[in-house]
């Protein structure tokens, strides 16, 4: 069972607000590279309701956070940036754009990926 609705995924776990826009704040810099992971499901173990599902983790490595705006007061944030991403089970990975819907604080929210 697959988390992908509309070219989106479920993020079930990420940074902290202050990683995040320490990731935004270094994006460029020669001298530092903060390095931030987010948790994508790219599906589940089991159907919903089953008491041993568990997520099934997309590989997402080399996060560049290129844009960042505060999107309410209780920690919600749309984020813009790169990555190299596998969005299949064949492991075929390749460097995507990215827009997310992310809250700093349940650490939660949903990302989209286009070429």
């Amino acid at each position: 069972m697959s988390t992908k609705r509309n070219n989106s995924f479920e993020i079930y776990s990420g940074p902290s607000k202050d990683r995040l826009i320490d990731a935004f704040k270094y994006a460029y810099d020669g001298n530092a590279y903060v390095t931030i992971d987010f948790g994508v499901a790219i599906g589940y173990t089991m159907p919903p309701g089953h008491p041993g599902r568990a997520y099934v983790p997309m590989v997402i490595e080399n996060i560049t956070i290129t844009g960042i705006e505060h999107k309410d007061h209780v920690g919600g944030f749309n984020i813009r940036g790169y990555c190299v991403a596998t969005l299949d089970t064949l492991g075929n990975d390749d460097n995507y754009f990215f827009t997310a819907h992310y809250n700093a604080k349940t650490r939660s929210g949903t990302i989209s990926f286009q070429k």
